[in-house]
């Protein structure tokens, strides 16, 4: 059996995955990487697959996609108890690379490429959000309630991805905007309770492609960053949204910040909620950190 099993998304990046596939595999042998390999034909399929590949004894689960892919290997290689059952590593082709941000994945395909056969495990956090239906889900950058969800909800509600048609969701998203009531507890401490734009926690810096969400998070120090927004009008929340790539955003005098082991968030009306970007369910939701959860490989240097 190979020591690795690589698990394609085709569609990841408009499709520019599947197409480059076959240069992708190319350099992953020219590397000295021995993988089997599969591909995803559904949303949830990265998971499944993964955990097949645990199962019958991979020792290494590599993504080729976005970062939606990286979040499905990652909860296929985790165990209930937050153990990693396997290393992780990644070739990012999809649009927005957070995981090249927030874990030292290396940009050009070559260089990820060779990581994978030279590098290092390292031990970083994972954050793990459960709904009140008992669904549980790890994430590797941020989860959250409020307009960042909305926002996911909008652009998955649309055929068209990329740059453009987000945009466009995040403009929609601003427009029907409004703070709506909500409680969040931190640490089994009742904190919060005002009206809320969006609660963000963090695992890692970066999340939504480049937003520089939680510029001190870290993931490897055992604690969440939170991000509370507050009551923000529409002109306002569209004023301050593009400081949040340079993380300006924290100078706002609504914008809060927490470091944290648990948060619970919940609102007399359900509010919507993302996890890596991707929906999950409504709130309540409880966030908690999975200390060394994920084994991830990494560049010898990083």
């Amino acid at each position: 059996m190979s020591q690795a099993l690589v698990v394609v998304n085709p569609a990841a990046g408009g499709g520019r995955s599947g197409s480059a596939w076959p240069r992708l595999r190319d350099a992953l042998a020219r590397a000295g990487l021995d993988f089997d390999w599969v591909a995803t034909g559904a949303s949830g399929d990265g998971v499944r697959l993964a955990r097949e590949g645990v199962r019958a004894g991979h020792q290494l689960v590599v993504a080729v996609g976005g970062d939606g892919t990286v979040n499905e290997v990652v909860n296929g290689v985790t165990d209930a108890d937050g153990l990693p059952l396997a290393t992780t590593g990644a070739v990012l082709t999809g649009r927005g690379r957070d995981a090249c941000r927030n874990f030292g994945v290396p940009t050009r395909w070559p260089d990820a490429a060779a990581a994978l056969v030279s590098g290092r495990d390292a031990a970083f956090d994972l954050g793990l959000a459960a709904w009140a239906d008992g669904r549980r889900r790890y994430f590797l950058g941020a989860a959250g309630a409020g307009f960042d969800a909305a926002v996911a909800a909008r652009a998955a509600s649309v055929a068209a991805r990329g740059t453009l048609p987000y945009l466009f969701a995040v403009l929609a998203t601003v427009h029907a905007s409004r703070p709506m009531a909500a409680t969040i507890g931190v640490d089994g401490t009742p904190t919060w309770q005002t009206p809320l734009t969006a609660a963000i926690v963090a695992n890692a810096r970066y999340f939504g492609g480049g937003m520089k969400i939680a510029p001190q998070a870290d993931p490897a120090d055992g604690v969440l960053d939170l991000v509370v927004l507050g009551a923000l009008g529409r002109l306002e929340l569209l004023r301050w949204l593009p400081t949040i790539y340079s993380g300006r955003h924290l100078a706002h005098p609504r914008i809060t910040t927490r470091r944290a082991s648990a948060i619970v968030v919940e609102a007399p009306v359900p509010l919507p909620t993302q996890v890596d970007g991707e929906l999950g369910g409504t709130t309540p939701i409880t966030i908690t950190v999975a200390r060394r959860a994920l084994r991830r490989r990494v560049p010898r240097a990083g």
